[in-house]
């Protein structure tokens, strides 16, 4: 599925400030208020748009942050990172081709990044790590590039699987869902069938 232009307006406009009401971002874009209102919804429930949150200034608030790299098995990566997936300390985590994680931690105090190092040492999974203090920010941006002709990969509504090929769409209750095959087909239905049995 592409992004026709105003799509892709209206997410450049939302990149540069998030806080517009869908009339500023409809002057902006030159479009009605329920085009942007319908855009933005559909590209939120695509999960194009995952969220509006306030750009906070680490630095700014005393805070520390470093570039962890780790090493473990190809095979253990996921397992590894799941260690981290509720430590509010741990920002971000990227799994790389290389067969490593990078993580972008932040701390309110210095003595707290020796505390975290030492646990590491509790993962049997790591192999190695590397760590290094970010000393000075020189671009931050969203990784997001937006450009007509982007194209949106689609989640399979039953299987969460991504879609690469033609999806299936099914419209409920004016909202669009899509999925990777007739049996994901089928048990979304029925999935959709038990729910309102329960209701």
């Amino acid at each position: 599925m592409n992004l026709d232009g105003t799509d892709v307006n209206i997410l450049k406009v939302l990149q540069t400030n998030g806080r517009l009401s869908f009339r500023q971002i409809s002057e902006r874009v030159k479009v009605s208020v329920p085009t942007v209102s319908n855009k933005i919804s559909n590209m939120e429930n695509l999960g194009v748009i995952k969220g509006y949150r306030a750009d906070l200034d680490t630095e700014r608030l005393g805070e520390i942050s470093v570039i962890l790299t780790i090493k473990s098995k190809p095979s253990e990566l996921k397992q590894v990172a799941e260690y981290f997936d509720d430590d509010e300390r741990v920002r971000k985590i990227f799994v790389l081709s290389s067969g490593r994680l990078l993580m972008v931690c932040t701390f309110t105090e210095s003595h707290r990044i020796n505390e975290f190092v030492s646990q590491l040492g509790n993962i049997s999974e790591i192999m190695e790590y590397d760590i290094a203090n970010i000393v000075d920010v020189v671009k931050e941006d969203q990784r997001s590039l937006v450009e007509i002709g982007a194209s949106v990969v689609l989640q399979c509504a039953q299987c969460k699987k991504d879609i690469w090929g033609d999806a299936i769409k099914m419209k409920i209750d004016g909202r669009d869902y899509y999925l990777c095959s007739n049996d994901c087909l089928k048990s979304f239905q029925e999935k959709l069938e038990r729910q309102k049995i329960k209701v």
